[in-house]
């Protein structure tokens, strides 16, 4: 290769065009190529990122049989919830319940009177008041179904008297083998209701 011609202007216009064609590969370097690397590696990082939460997702997805039956439990638990503790007590539904029980346990009703409602802080008392004649064992009895029914109740104010005809059911006892009434019972019937909180 010979000496190279500094005043040649063919060599001088390759020159110039070398440099031109450097200078303007590197403004594209520098403009264009370093701004796509900088958003191809922060689309790389979104990537990862989505595939990530993707990942979660999909976890998550598996759960969802499990979630819905979860879900289906509690919807049944809070309405049976609801019913236990309903927003309005159930007047007619209490004596229905409170009439076959009495019929069940052979008790004789006497008095059977609303007496109004006792507001709490979550929850209202709606209280009955009750007198009944009754054998000890039919009494017990009543009692026990009481305590089974599917809400809540609590009774109070418990008094026991002789039956005033005890006598009279003792010799009818005797006579004819039936169960004999001996006491007279009052007590305080109290059921639940849900307290309405203000929105």
């Amino acid at each position: 290769m010979g000496n190279f011609d500094w005043k040649d202007k063919k060599n001088i216009f390759v020159i110039v065009m070398i440099l031109a064609i450097g200078g303007l590969g590197f403004a594209f370097y520098e403009m264009y190529w370093l701004e796509f690397e900088a958003k191809k590696a922060k689309l790389e990082i979104e990537l990862k990122e989505a595939e990530d939460d993707l990942a979660k997702i999909n976890i998550q997805k598996n759960r969802i049989a499990e979630l819905s039956l979860q879900l289906a439990k509690a919807e049944n638990e809070f309405e049976r919830l609801k019913e236990m503790f309903p927003e309005e007590e159930k007047v007619p539904l209490r004596l229905q319940d409170l009439y076959a029980v009495l019929r069940s346990s052979g008790v004789q009703i006497q008095k059977f009177n609303p007496e109004g409602r006792t507001t709490k802080e979550y929850y209202i008392e709606n209280k009955y008041s009750i007198v009944v004649n009754s054998g000890y064992h039919m009494l017990g009895y009543l009692f026990s179904e009481i305590a089974n029914f599917n809400y809540p109740t609590s009774i109070t104010e418990l008094r026991l008297n002789r039956y005033s005809g005890i006598a009279s059911e003792l010799e009818k006892a005797e006579s004819h083998g039936w169960t004999p009434i001996t006491i007279s019972v009052s007590f305080k019937l109290t059921t639940y209701t849900s307290k309405k909180v203000a929105q």
